[in-house]
């Protein structure tokens, strides 16, 4: 007799809905897979459930599978035993692969059809998903929920909450590094650090109505230099050229551009005073982190959905006294009809109260 789940009371919220196509014994579930988030900001956002999801399961074996980027990440998480690495060709191997491990549950934080595809041909009994993308048919536990301006990780929690579970600390993202990551950083401070404070930026979005402007990077950046502070530019290998475009234009060619691995640069962001950026993979992984202050700048989401509001050493600047601002226009396609006036009218002298504000 299978046992009946009751959602955690606090699954609850405007515009969302639950539906329970069969019921399963929690107590009985000995193997779970992930089908992870593949964006280094969703993988930040995504932390504090996996760390929920062994707290619910200590005795059960969890597996993650996730795409190259969060991969390097993945591998050192506390929390699974194993991380596989996808790739979207070998689909129909991998879905082997699932039916083979005989799994009881699966969580699909993916929110795709391939994804929710293959673990239904897998014939994985129990399937925890969001109805996106026309997943619901093959979904077990189909959760739906409008877009509204919920802090994201209470998302993932609702993978747990709609099978009975009340996970904690929702606020706690982490990132996971090995100890070569931290070797690594910690020999990258001796050798970048004279006594001087230590200011990372990435300049960079996927999406490029996030990017602030030249200007205002470029009078921060002076300033920045006045206060006997040192720049560095953090950035992804195929960004390290067009950064040093950048400085050239900003005429500021001297700035250090460097570029590490995703694990190194989490290591290295432990030992930096202050940390600027657009909404980005970047901006989240630094709170993840959770060493230096953390200054975003917003324009297409209000931060409460993505950075956490209540805690005093971050600032989320926005210019949300625009009619238009936020704007909700997430996808990096959409176009913006008021010429980016969130980010024009947004001026240097706002982020450098904040940084003054925090050092």
């Amino acid at each position: 007799m299978q046992e009946k789940i009751k959602p955690s009371l606090d699954f609850f919220e405007p515009h969302q809905r639950l539906n329970i196509k069969k019921h399963f014994d929690v107590e009985k579930v000995s193997k779970i897979f992930v089908h992870g988030i593949d964006q280094l900001g969703g993988l930040m956002f995504s932390s504090p459930f996996f760390r929920e999801l062994r707290r619910a399961f200590p005795n059960a074996h969890i597996v993650n599978m996730v795409g190259s980027l969060t991969y390097p990440i993945m591998q050192n998480c506390p929390y699974v035993d194993e991380v596989w690495l996808f790739n979207k060709s070998e689909s129909w191997a991998t879905m082997k692969k699932i039916k083979a491990e005989g799994f009881d549950l699966a969580f699909l934080a993916t929110g795709n059809l391939r994804s929710a595809l293959m673990v239904y041909l897998a014939g994985v009994p129990n399937r925890v998903g969001y109805d996106n993308d026309g997943t619901g048919p093959l979904l077990t536990v189909q959760m739906h929920q409008e877009f509204h301006s919920r802090y994201r990780p209470e998302n993932m929690f609702d993978y747990l909450r709609a099978i009975g579970i009340t996970p904690q600390g929702v606020f706690d993202r982490e990132v996971w590094v090995s100890d070569e990551d931290k070797t690594y950083a910690k020999s990258w401070f001796e050798s970048n650090t004279a006594g001087q404070k230590i200011f990372a930026f990435n300049p960079f979005s996927t999406d490029p109505k996030r990017r602030w402007t030249d200007s205002g990077w470029k009078e921060t950046l002076t300033q920045i230099i006045a206060r006997g502070i040192k720049p560095v530019m953090l950035v992804g290998k195929n960004e390290v050229e067009q950064g040093k475009q950048l400085l050239d234009a900003w005429g500021l060619p001297d700035i250090d551009v460097q570029s590490h691995s995703v694990t190194q640069t989490a290591a290295i962001l432990s030992y930096v005073d202050f940390v600027v950026g657009p909404d980005s993979g970047f901006i989240h992984m630094t709170l993840a982190v959770s060493k230096p202050h953390v200054i975003g700048l917003f324009n297409v989401v209000p931060p409460i959905s993505c950075f956490p509001v209540h805690d005093s050493r971050h600032i989320a600047i926005i210019e949300d006294t625009l009619d238009c601002c936020p704007c909700y226009l997430y996808k990096a396609k959409d176009v913006c009809p008021n010429e980016l006036k969130c980010m024009t009218s947004l001026k240097a002298e706002k982020v450098l109260a904040a940084i003054d504000s925090l050092a």
